[in-house]
């Protein structure tokens, strides 16, 4: 599962720095921090903004803070919050598109979070499906 998640981040990472406006590594970031709960994720997911940043030519470690301290708040209420929840999913992944679209000045600020939060729910339940055969 760990080699899987590691081919998808790639590819978002390069999917979202040439191709779509959706926060693709966003949604991987967030899958990746419900499913581990670690704090490893912090290193990769601040070498996956400054790549996102290089690939999009913007200020570099500006999207590494903003995915430093989305998995902050994350990990700071998972004891208040069930994390592993479709409902936290979907309502975490359309908070933090919708910020980062804001932050950015990206796409389209109602549909490109409510299309990243579908994308999001599907990405998570096949992960669960694939780590429940495992």
């Amino acid at each position: 599962m760990v080699f899987l998640l590691s081919v998808l981040f790639i590819a978002a990472i390069f999917l979202e720095g040439s191709v779509t406006t959706l926060p693709l590594v966003l949604i991987c970031i967030l899958c990746l921090t419900i499913f581990k709960r670690k704090a490893i994720i912090f290193p990769i997911a601040f070498l996956a903004g400054l790549i996102l940043d290089i690939l999009t030519v913007r200020v570099l470690g500006s999207a590494s803070i903003y995915y430093l301290v989305f998995i902050f708040l994350i990990l700071l209420y998972q004891r208040k919050y069930e994390i592993n929840s479709y409902p936290f999913v979907a309502a975490a992944t359309f908070l933090g598109s919708f910020g980062f679209l804001i932050i950015f000045n990206r796409g389209n600020l109602l549909l490109d979070p409510l299309f990243s939060s579908l994308v999001a729910l599907v990405f998570f339940a096949g992960l669960r499906f694939i780590d429940k055969k495992s």
